[in-house]
């Protein structure tokens, strides 16, 4: 009996030996599949879909195809880098499990300080009719940035350190930013007639590609970075984060910190599209960077949503408001923003949490 299990043991073992390889193979493949099932299923096609379904009913809808003109392209594409940076610095926080509100102040706040500076405040202004330099308008936008930094700060220190809720700290800042903003400028319009500068907002060869560094800086930060997987881990649950080691008070101060940045940077890059700067700049913009977030697919319980599909909801956005103001005749795109703006935000809600609940 010995003898006859022998040579069964010694001819299984190669057996099950030369087996692994096959079933590693086997799972490979299906991690495979599995990875691109995955992609397959993304946020992201189902807005391009959007677009195009959009785009499509736009295009058969209005025989003049107004919204197909390279004065209305480039429109879209233009408001699409203005507040496409706003959006980014609101998808951080909210994927980060936080929320701004402050957005629309922040603009106000650095569209007001950085016009001071390159008005009244920096010295060896140029004299009347003399062109600003390069110089200056550089020292003037980092020192506006600086400000969106110090005011990210100051949200991470209300809610780190007095244990506000998100809403509470940023709804206070959105009231009293503003205010200041309206004492600095004293409640009146400042003009910026420096062509350097205003390039920056109008001129679609430095707005657009601004906003793509940005989008490509931000993208690669939370999908490809350690600081990126803490912050949706943050988002996700804070107090396994915090239990895990994560330095929750750090990421929140990080993810508030860029925001308030990416905000100054968007009230830098308005200034320069109108050359206007004014305390009341901003109202609602809070609402534009929320509402592209979401649509995006970034859940506001935090923990989920990335930098591509922000950029996508931003587009998608931007092409019905547009798109409806030249269908529908005798309506200026700008008179339905807000409606535009609540319906869409309402819809991507209850799609995204019924989307969630069956997965």
């Amino acid at each position: 009996m010995a003898r006859e299990q022998g040579p069964e043991v010694v001819m299984n073992e190669p057996e099950s030996v030369g087996a692994r390889p096959v079933k590693g193979a086997m799972n490979r493949d299906e991690a495979g599949r599995g990875a691109i099932a995955a992609a397959l299923r993304a946020p992201e096609w189902g807005l391009l879909v959007g677009i195009f379904v959009v785009t499509a009913f736009i295009y058969f809808v209005d025989p003049s195809r107004n919204f197909f003109s390279e004065y209305s392209l480039k429109n879209v594409l233009h408001n699409v880098a203005l507040y496409g940076v706003l959006s980014l610095g609101a998808a951080t926080v909210i994927i980060a499990g936080g929320i701004d509100l402050s957005v629309g102040a922040v603009v106000a706040l650095s569209s007001v300080f950085c016009a001071k500076m390159l008005t009244e405040w920096l010295p060896g202004l140029p004299k009347p009719g003399e062109s600003l330099s390069p110089f200056l308008v550089a020292i003037a936008v980092g020192a506006t940035l600086v400000v969106g930094l110090l005011v990210g700060l100051l949200h991470a220190l209300m809610i780190n350190q007095f244990r506000l809720p998100p809403f509470i700290a940023t709804l206070a800042t959105m009231a009293g930013l503003r205010s200041v903003a309206i004492i600095m400028s004293n409640n009146r319009s400042i003009n910026v007639t420096s062509s350097t500068f205003r390039s920056l907002g109008n001129d679609n060869r430095y707005t657009v590609p601004i906003f793509v560094a940005a989008a490509i800086l931000m993208s690669v930060m939370m999908g490809a970075t350690v600081l990126g997987r803490h912050l949706f881990a943050l988002g996700g649950n804070e107090t396994a984060a915090r239990l895990s080691g994560l330095r929750t008070k750090r990421l929140k101060t990080i993810a508030y910190g860029i925001s308030g940045m990416l905000s100054a940077l968007g009230g830098i890059l308005f200034t320069g599209n109108t050359g206007q700067a004014q305390g009341t700049m901003g109202v609602s913009y809070e609402l534009y960077a929320i509402t592209a977030a979401v649509v995006g697919g970034c859940s506001l319980a935090g923990g989920v949503g990335s930098i591509r599909g922000t950029v996508l909801g931003l587009i998608l956005i931007q092409v019905v408001i547009k798109g409806t103001g030249i269908v529908v005749k005798g309506i200026d795109s700008s008179q339905i923003e807000g409606l535009v703006l609540g319906t869409v935000v309402v819809l991507a809600v209850a799609f995204n949490e019924r989307f969630r609940g069956r997965r």
